[in-house]
């Protein structure tokens, strides 16, 4: 992919107020979730166990949203901001067993991984300036979704979801596209249900704008504080490790500048990491996914009252690791309600500048755990 120039984001932090107390984290086994008071917040109200967030703002920002992209910090080509402005899209993709290979999640501007139940993961994957014609498998909607869309005002994509969730996501100020709702979305017979649904972007694009599921304007602030300047971090991180739980861990492996996406799956036959593919339209051509940039995001496990799924408070303070090109950084994420950018700080306090690069984020619980060259 042709690089542009990067832009470094100038930035000041002023950070007030208290962090979430670790003893909040609700006491969870590897497979059940107890039950938590933590709630996810609405426009209005921002809410952790405690009701207290830090008061964070970020100034200064000298971030061109009509010509860099959010989701990378990178300058686009005049080709690709022209067409704005255009409404972020997040898709909810399958990781199941049986989803494996996925399509389309490496042509996304940026993806999220989320927990979900029985220990495994679900993606978030965000379509903004980029597009894929065979993007899936879809599937259905959880509670951290909104959470993670509602700050770029994006239109949530799902395949359904469970009896009451869909109300409560578009409370949050979060529209959402169903399959029932949207022709644009299609099955495909080599696959079985419900691994087998699939969506072309732009036609998905197409509907939402006819119907006008969408909030807020154009132009998001970008994921988090985008710069060059890594004088503070450590070498060292060719191999990483997340692990969800016992039936979920990510590892990956740095080769020529990007990490590469492995994967051990308990579910499976076979127990040892294996490269985690995504696969063309026509079954023509395999790669293994790749991310120049991993972010991981660390919050507290609780079961949503209204659902009883598992979900990961996103709101409030937690760990933070980012790894480059074989370079990390620890700190911490702060955020004070969902319709703010997370604000990535080091130990000192100073504001981490993640390098423009294409990204994969993490959302791990706290029991999850996050290991290097190990």
């Amino acid at each position: 992919m042709k690089r542009f120039p990067y832009v470094l984001l100038i930035l000041v932090l002023i950070a007030c107020g208290s962090s979430t107390d670790d003893s909040q984290t609700s006491d969870v086994s590897e497979e059940v979730v107890e039950e938590s008071t933590a709630t996810t917040t609405n426009n209005n109200d921002s809410t952790t166990e405690s009701d207290t967030q830090p008061d964070n703002q970020i100034i200064g920002f000298q971030f061109d949203v009509d010509k860099m992209s959010p989701f990378t910090g990178l300058e686009l080509p005049a080709e690709t901001w022209l067409k704005r402005p255009r409404r972020v899209i997040a898709f909810k993709i399958d990781n199941n067993i049986n989803a494996r290979p996925q399509s389309g999640l490496q042509e996304a501007d940026a993806v999220h991984e989320i927990l979900v139940e029985g220990g495994m993961t679900r993606f978030l994957a965000f379509f903004l300036d980029n597009t894929s014609k065979y993007l899936g498998p879809v599937r259905s909607a959880r509670p951290t979704d909104p959470t993670m869309v509602r700050p770029y005002g994006g239109t949530l994509v799902v395949s359904g979801a469970t009896d009451g969730l869909i109300p409560s996501i578009r409370e949050l100020g979060v529209p959402v596209l169903e399959e029932q709702s949207s022709p644009s979305m299609f099955r495909i017979s080599s696959r079985n249900a419900p691994h087998n649904l699939y969506a072309d972007t732009e036609l998905v694009r197409e509907t939402i704008n006819d119907k006008g599921y969408y909030f807020l304007q154009p132009g998001p602030d970008p994921l988090y504080a985008f710069g060059l300047d890594q004088s503070n971090w450590l070498p060292g991180a060719d191999k990483v490790t997340v692990k969800y739980s016992d039936f979920t861990t990510v590892i990956w492996k740095l080769d020529e500048g990007s990490y590469s996406r492995f994967i051990i799956d308990n579910y499976s036959d076979n127990k040892e990491a294996v490269a985690h593919n995504f696969i063309s339209q026509d079954g023509n051509y395999t790669d293994i996914l790749k991310s120049e940039t991993v972010v991981v995001l660390q919050g507290a496990l609780y079961k949503d009252a209204a659902t009883t799924l598992p979900s990961v408070l996103t709101v409030g303070v937690g760990k933070a690791y980012v790894f480059n090109n074989g370079n990390y950084i620890e700190g911490t994420w702060r955020r004070g309600d969902i319709a703010d950018s997370f604000v990535l700080t080091d130990t000192e306090g100073n504001i981490i500048q993640v390098p423009p690069s294409t990204q994969w984020v993490h959302i791990l619980p706290n029991e999850g755990e996050v290991s290097i060259n190990n």
